[in-house]
């Protein structure tokens, strides 16, 4: 029984190697096989796509959230100067008026002194003088002062223009995000029934194709190594090492003999 287990057993490793296309019965099973476990390996791998997908779309629009509530404080942070921007270019006009009622009467003053003549009105003149040049330098100055805050007011409304433009793209980029994050459930629900359906036609499901991948590749790699060691080690050196492997897998042989080893042995003899 022992030598007919490791017969049964070198065959399935052979096998388990062998292309898709000699496999007994024209390679049908085989390829059968490897093609549900390649399609619920493309299934595994869509769905952790699909589920980075939903991740990143919900990380952005998160992001997105705060990048737009940042946005509308800045919006309203410029709404207020604006408005103050505003209110300072209308004092600054005040500002020039009140300057030139001043030079106007200290213009008033200085004909009030050369009424009085040289002596009594000399004084007043002089004041006169003085008054009405710092009204004009003053003047002068509250122009410029409403000229530089008008600019300013200019800029604010610029940026309030273009803050207002920020928060509609912001809103829109989030009303995005949501539509993918949307579909991404929708991809979730859909790669599930499809799962579903699949596993329901073929019988097989993720984990079993991965793990007969898995021992499939094990197995791939046992064979290549035992190629590498034809006529380097002796066969009993060899025997004595793959002992301890063997064992396990000849006692699984043997206690499926009577529902497998039959249809086993006659793939192996097609082989």
């Amino acid at each position: 029984m022992a030598q007919d287990g490791k017969t049964r057993l070198f065959r399935m490793l052979r096998r388990a190697a062998a292309p898709a296309g000699r496999l007994a019965g024209g390679g049908r099973g085989g390829r059968n096989a490897a093609e549900e476990n390649a399609l619920w390996l493309a299934h595994e791998r869509a769905g952790e796509a699909t589920r980075a997908a939903a991740e990143a779309a919900q990380q952005a629009t998160t992001s997105l959230a705060k990048g737009r509530s940042a946005s509308d404080a800045a919006l309203d942070r410029a709404r207020a100067l604006l408005l103050r921007s505003q209110e300072a270019t209308a004092r600054a006009t005040r500002l020039s008026e009140v300057f030139e009622r001043l030079g106007l009467v200290a213009l008033n003053a200085g004909l009030e002194g050369s009424r009085l003549g040289e002596g009594a009105g000399r004084p007043l003149s002089l004041l006169s003088d003085e008054v009405r040049t710092h009204a004009a330098r003053g003047g002068d100055l509250s122009r410029e002062l409403g000229t530089a805050l008008g600019e300013l007011a200019m800029e604010l409304s610029q940026l309030q223009t273009h803050v207002e433009r920020a928060v509609e793209a912001a809103l829109e980029a989030v009303q995005a995000t949501s539509r993918a994050t949307s579909s991404s459930s929708v991809a979730q629900t859909a790669l599930g029934e499809i799962g579903e359906r699949v596993k329901k036609t073929t019988g097989s499901d993720p984990e079993t194709a991965r793990t007969l991948a898995e021992a499939a590749e094990h197995a791939r790699h046992l064979v290549t190594s035992l190629g590498a060691l034809s006529g380097k080690a002796p066969r009993g050196l060899v025997m004595a090492s793959l002992r301890p492997v063997l064992e396990p897998l000849l006692r699984l042989l043997d206690d499926d003999d009577s529902a497998a080893s039959g249809d086993g042995e006659d793939e192996g003899d097609t082989a």
